[in-house]
């Protein structure tokens, strides 16, 4: 076999038989899928007073449907240390309520927060666990 035929790239036989044998699993897809980033509505109407100095870029949020809301059927709302602090917004939430409804899983993070008057606004990005 002539030199330039030949690969640059050594393998391990023992690589080589896992791959074979089925015994390496490589994941290529993200575990934690970025699905929305929207702000938390509602912050007005909850107690974020009490709360407001420990969400930090990065906090991670928890989202608990709420199925049973009188205001919206679809309703997600967004808890940070067992406090809730609002709710995904109504013109974003059927979707992802849906997926919550058959069982996906999906959380959020703080992108940022600031005041604008008695409003906490807070920016979140909103991911689904895969």
């Amino acid at each position: 076999m002539s030199e330039e035929n030949q690969s640059l790239i050594k393998v391990s036989s023992g690589l080589i038989s896992t791959l074979i044998s089925g015994g390496l699993v490589i994941s290529v897809m993200p575990r934690e899928i970025l699905v929305l980033q929207t702000f938390v509505a509602g912050t007005s109407y909850s107690d974020v007073d009490e709360i407001e100095s420990n969400l930090i870029p990065q906090s991670k949020l928890a989202l608990v449907r709420e199925p049973k809301n009188e205001h919206d059927e679809f309703a997600i709302a967004i808890h940070f240390e067992n406090n809730k602090i609002g709710y995904i917004p109504r013109d974003s939430n059927e979707v992802m309520a849906r997926l919550l409804d058959a069982g996906k899983a999906f959380f959020a993070t703080v992108i940022n927060k600031e005041w604008e008057g008695d409003w906490l606004k807070v920016e979140i990005n909103v991911y689904m666990k895969d």
